[in-house]
């Protein structure tokens, strides 16, 4: 895959999923796909305001979470197909899905 293609498929994955990932990055407490505003059941892995801009100011719990994000598409929370077409799969098992 060259480097125009690989960048098409990641814009692609960010518009079906940006919720996804904003909520595994910034963990939101109600924004992510299966846990909508109206939820009275917050995320429990969410973060307070004052925790999300800590996270931003300081870059690396963001990082963190980013990289949580490819580790957990690995493991099941978008399809194998889309994280092999991210490179995740290649990047954290070293190999595509199986």
């Amino acid at each position: 895959m060259n480097n125009m293609t690989k960048l098409r498929v990641k814009i692609a994955f960010m518009r079906q999923y940006w919720r996804l990932a904003i909520h595994l990055i910034l963990k939101t407490k109600h924004f992510g796909v299966n846990n909508q505003w109206w939820s009275s059941h917050p995320s429990p892995v969410g973060w307070s305001c004052g925790q999300r801009l800590w996270g931003i100011v300081t870059l690396l719990p963001i990082w963190r979470n980013y990289q949580s994000m490819m580790v957990r598409s690995c493991l099941g929370w978008i399809p194998g197909d889309d994280a092999d077409a991210l490179g995740f799969s290649e990047s954290i098992l070293g190999r595509k899905h199986v």
